[in-house]
């Protein structure tokens, strides 16, 4: 069986070469860190998103990403149960990007997120458009390309906020807790 170090977390990145610089702790371990979370976010996902015609994919995916980069502001192994909470606080967090987002944050999570991911489609009439302004909360209607727009810049406040902090803040703290569990998420289970 592969020891699980030498699992790759990209094609340049195995989880010793992670393991090491978060034992180093320097500043070219600080930065190579930060380049593979930026890595992870662009490659699976932001560039992806910016190609996708479809609203409805784009949402998908966006509510993908917006749990992942919420998983890593607070340490999170994963969200299971906590899928709710994730979003509220996404949105509570990041109003300067999605302004009116955070005072429909529940809706937005069953009618939008849990309908597109569940139910492969929006409830209690959302709509997704890719024309107009980001939300029009009266008439239930999300602009998936500013949406996506939005996502981008709350992405690049993170990776920016990890570069100005150090190893012994809370951001950078919740963030290797999250590297490592990706890390341990590369170990076979028996079962």
């Amino acid at each position: 069986m592969k020891d699980v170090n030498e699992y790759r977390l990209t094609r340049q990145v195995s989880v010793r070469q992670l393991r090491n610089w978060l034992a180093v702790r320097d500043d070219s371990a600080k930065q190579k860190t930060i380049e593979l979370i930026e890595h992870r976010f662009t490659n699976r996902y932001v560039k992806h998103l910016h190609l996708i015609d479809s609203g409805f994919l784009k949402m998908a995916i966006s509510c993908l990403t917006i749990e992942t980069l919420e998983s890593f502001k607070q340490g999170r192994k994963d969200t299971n149960g906590k899928s709710r909470k994730m979003f509220n606080d996404f949105f509570e967090t990041e109003k300067i990007c999605f302004p009116g987002f955070a005072g429909i944050s529940g809706d937005f999570y069953e009618n939008v997120r849990c309908g597109i991911l569940h139910q492969a489609e929006t409830t209690n009439g959302w709509r997704i458009v890719k024309s107009g302004p980001l939300l029009n909360e009266t008439g239930k209607v999300i602009n998936a390309k500013k949406f996506v727009e939005a996502l981008d810049n709350s992405i690049r406040n993170y990776v920016a906020q990890l570069n100005a902090e150090d190893w012994n803040t809370p951001i950078w703290k919740h963030a290797l807790m999250k590297l490592e569990d990706i890390c341990d998420n590369c170990n076979v289970k028996t079962l």
